[in-house]
């Protein structure tokens, strides 16, 4: 070989090659991704909001709720037997008897009665007004929102009589709270954002 003659290892002797190694490599995946992730932070952001809106609306209507509760005619429970009473004509197994259990109870203990009803919406309604273990109250409103359409209103039967309308306004609540409790965000804008780290395994407890 020539003095001055390029070999096989210099760069001169493979011009594409010094071409090859000189060209910009393309961005890896994740920086060619990086931007991506911003592009959805706006629409989650609005929805977390929204179900923030959405949970203290719903407080507010436990509020009204739980305020007409504190009536002295309420706590008195001069309304249960009116309330029950509507539903004489239902002659379906269990729920029949389901009605005359919470009859029975409201006739042996009305003022107790009248005044545990209150508590619990007045509870509710402060747990969705601050958002305070939102996970158990959207449970525990469904649950006890149940219990009413079950019992004081009968799901709504008998729904061929006439003058029927609807299967009772209970089951919007049933159904507003277990939406709350799968939507994103359901905690925005609460006191859970403080507890959650709080509770260590009973995190659960708290919205997200």
């Amino acid at each position: 070989m020539k003095h001055g003659e390029p070999h096989d290892g210099d760069v001169g002797a493979n011009p594409a090659g010094f071409a090859d190694e000189t060209r910009t490599a393309p961005a890896p995946r994740e920086m060619q991704e990086y931007h991506e992730p911003s592009q959805s932070t706006a629409p989650v952001s609005g929805r977390r909001r929204l179900a923030g809106v959405l949970r203290i609306l719903f407080g507010v209507v436990w509020a009204i709720d739980a305020s007409l509760k504190w009536r002295p005619d309420f706590l008195r429970g001069q309304a249960f037997a009116h309330q029950f009473g509507i539903h004489d004509q239902i002659t379906t197994p269990v729920i029949r008897q389901w009605i005359d259990l919470w009859q029975y109870i409201a006739a042996l203990a009305p003022t107790g009665m009248g005044v545990a009803t209150a508590i619990v919406e007045t509870l509710i309604a402060v747990g969705l007004l601050t958002g305070t273990l939102c996970n158990v109250v959207y449970v525990g409103s469904a649950v006890y929102s149940f219990g009413i359409w079950s019992a004081a209103e009968a799901f709504g039967l008998p729904w061929s009589a006439a003058g029927a309308t609807d299967i009772g306004p209970s089951i919007g609540y049933i159904i507003a709270a277990l939406a709350l409790l799968a939507a994103p965000g359901n905690a925005m804008w609460s006191v859970d954002r403080k507890l959650r780290p709080r509770l260590g395994k009973y995190g659960w407890m708290c919205g997200d």
